[in-house]
């Protein structure tokens, strides 16, 4: 994989990484652990990613995954955190006027990834990938084993 720049981390990862047991979690954590500590961060995800993420533990009141979400998603030398501000909220409702079944979360990541200056983002929601004749500014990567692999292996360059 070539000219990996910054990357978007989208919710489902996060879940896939921490909350599963496979292979792919694996090397999910793999990718987060040999994130190289940078200014500005390699990996960028949403404050809208913390609200999606805790649902599940506050509906089994679990508090040990809730705590460490909280701790996760915060802005670190290999994660930035960008707020949903003004300027988001008007590019994700520019990105759904593209494709207006496009849900609103999804065009906030896409409007967050887009602002960050990110080369790829990273998802499992298909649904966060560009409308029929539209162009996004970075590559969308599915996340499976290689993906994952060649991602690892693009941060050692």
């Amino acid at each position: 994989m070539e000219n990996v720049g910054r990357v978007y981390i989208d919710t489902n990862i996060f879940i896939a990484g921490f909350e599963t047991r496979s292979g792919l979690a694996e090397r999910i954590a793999m990718l987060f652990s040999s994130a190289p500590i940078q200014t500005p961060p390699r990996f960028v995800t949403s404050e809208l990613t913390l609200g999606e993420l805790l649902v599940r533990p506050y509906c089994n009141h679990d508090t040990a995954l809730i705590d460490f979400y909280d701790s996760l998603i915060s802005s670190s030398s290999w994660l930035e955190v960008r707020p949903v501000t003004r300027e988001v909220l008007s590019a994700a409702a520019s990105c759904r006027a593209c494709d207006p079944a496009r849900k609103l979360p999804d065009a906030v990541h896409i409007a967050t990834a887009d602002l960050a200056g990110c080369s790829h983002l990273l998802s499992a929601d298909k649904g966060i990938g560009p409308a029929q004749g539209e162009s996004l500014p970075f590559s969308r990567l599915q996340p499976d084993e290689q993906t994952i692999e060649e991602l690892i292996e693009s941060l050692g360059r």
